[in-house]
C-alpha cells in the first residue's frame, strides 16, 4: 500500500514544507505582505499598549466594524476572510501616528498536483504534473521518489515545464517506485503520491519519418516506410501497427509488423489515402505509442496510352531477344520495369494480345476495303 511504503519519502517532504509554512498557519508573512487563506479567521496585530485607542484603516479608509470585522485589544480580527477584504491595512494611535502597516492578500492552498509518468525507453522515466490553476499566489513544487530498493532521492526538476527525470531506473524490477510531488504556496501545500512499476509505463515515442509513396504500375499498392523513434534504442525490437483509410472514410484498415517497411496491396486506384503508424515493445511491455503524424498518398493510375504501349513494346523486345539481355539492368528512355514496380506480366501479355488482335482486325478490314474498291 502507498500509505505504508512511502512513509519515509512523505516525512522528508513534510520536513521541507515545514520550513516554508508554519504548521497550522492561516496567515503567512512575506516581505511587506501578509497572505491569508480564504474562509479562515485572520488577526492583524497592532504594536500598541492595551490602554491606547487604536484606529484601523484599509486603503486609507476607516475599517467599518461589522459582524465580520472587529477590534480586540487593539488587534483587527477578520472573520471568514474573503477576497473583498484584501487591501493595505494600517493602524494608528490616538494622535494619528502610524503604528503598523501591511498589505493583505487572500487565496487558496494549491490544488493537488495531477501527476503522470512515462518511460520513452528503458533508460529514463519522466514524471510531469499540471501547473496550479489558482493564479493568486506563486506556487513551487518539491519532487522526490523512493526507488524499489527503498532509497529516497530528489527528482531533478525542470521548473519551466513541471517535469522531473529519473535516469537509469530499475526498469525490470517488479517492485514499485513511489513518486511524491508536493505543491507549495504561501498558505498551504498539497501532496500527490503516485505508485508506478517502471516496466508498465514504457511507451515509445511515435515512429519517426513516416513516408508513403505509390508503387509505379501497381494501382492497388502503396509503399510505406518509417524509422524507430529517436529516443528508442535499436537494441530493443519494436513492433508496429500500420493503419490506412480513404481520406473521406472513418473506418481504418490495419496490419501488424516488426519491419520498418510495408506495402499496402488492397488500395483503390487513383484515390487519396491517409496513413499512420504506432509502435510498442515487441515483448508487449508497456503501452502502444501515440500515433505518428498522418501522411497522405494517392495511388498510382494510368494516364496515357503511350505508357501501356511502351510496356508492351518492352515486353515484346524481351521475348524477341531473350539471349541478348545482359546481367546489368537496362532502362527504357520512357519506362523502367521491375518485378515490384510495373504491371503484372500476365496483364501486359493480355494487353499485347489485345493490341495484336486489334492490329490484325484493322489490317483485315483494310485488305477487304481495298479488294472491294478494286472490284
Amino acid at each position: 500500500m502507498i500509505g505504508s511504503t512511502s512513509c519515509l519519502c512523505h516525512v522528508i517532504i513534510l520536513a521541507t514544507v515545514s520550513l516554508l509554512i508554519p504548521a497550522g498557519a492561516e496567515i503567512f508573512r512575506g516581505k511587506d505582505v501578509l497572505y491569508g487563506s480564504i474562509g479562515t479567521d485572520i488577526t492583524l496585530l497592532c504594536s500598541a499598549t492595551n490602554d491606547r485607542i487604536i484606529q484601523w484603516k484599509v486603503n486609507g479608509t476607516l475599517v467599518a466594524l461589522t459582524n465580520y470585522t472587529k477590534v480586540q485589544n487593539g488587534n483587527l480580527v477578520l472573520l471568514m476572510a474573503d477576497l473583498p477584504m484584501e487591501g493595505n491595512y494600517s493602524c494608528y494611535d490616538e494622535t494619528g501616528g502610524l503604528l503598523y502597516w501591511t498589505q493583505l492578500k487572500f487565496g487558496y492552498p494549491p490544488s493537488k498536483p495531477l501527476v503522470h509518468c512515462t518511460a520513452p525507453n528503458f533508460y529514463t522515466i519522466f514524471c510531469s504534473w499540471e501547473k496550479n490553476q489558482e493564479p493568486t499566489f506563486p506556487t513551487s513544487y518539491i519532487a522526490t521518489y523512493r526507488d524499489p530498493s527503498n532509497k529516497v532521492w530528489n527528482c531533478p526538476t525542470d521548473l519551466l515545464s513541471n517535469l522531473c527525470k529519473i535516469d537509469d531506473p530499475h526498469i525490470f524490477s517488479p517492485l514499485p517506485y513511489i513518486i511524491n510531488i508536493t505543491a507549495v504556496n504561501p498558505v498551504g501545500y498539497r501532496t500527490t503520491l503516485l505508485e508506478i512499476v517502471a516496466l508498465d509505463i514504457v511507451q515509445p515515442d511515435p515512429p519517426a519519418n513516416v513516408n508513403a509513396e505509390p508503387v509505379f504500375g501497381s494501382p492497388r499498392r502503396i509503399k510505406v516506410q518509417w524509422d524507430y523513434p529517436l529516443r528508442w534504442s535499436p537494441r530493443f525490437e519494436l513492433k508496429f501497427i500500420l493503419e490506412y483509410k480513404l481520406q473521406q472514410n472513418h473506418f481504418w484498415s490495419r496490419m501488424e509488423t516488426k519491419l520498418k517497411e510495408e506495402i499496402i496491396t488492397d488500395a483503390i486506384v487513383a484515390q487519396l489515402y491517409v496513413i499512420r503508424v504506432q509502435a510498442k515493445d515487441s515483448f508487449d511491455y508497456g503501452n502502444w505509442s501515440d500515433w505518428s503524424s498522418e501522411v497522405y498518398c494517392t495511388t498510382w493510375s494510368e494516364t496515357t496510352s503511350e505508357s501501356i504501349q511502351a510496356a508492351v513494346t518492352t515486353l515484346m523486345m524481351d521475348d524477341v531477344h531473350p539471349h541478348s539481355q545482359s546481367t546489368e539492368p537496362t532502362f527504357s528512355p520512357t519506362l523502367t520495369l521491375s518485378s515490384s514496380d510495373v504491371l503484372d506480366k500476365d496483364i501486359v501479355i493480355l494487353i499485347s494480345i489485345a493490341v495484336s488482335i486489334g492490329i490484325s482486325i484493322a489490317f483485315a478490314t483494310f485488305v477487304l476495303c481495298s479488294a472491294y474498291i478494286q472490284s
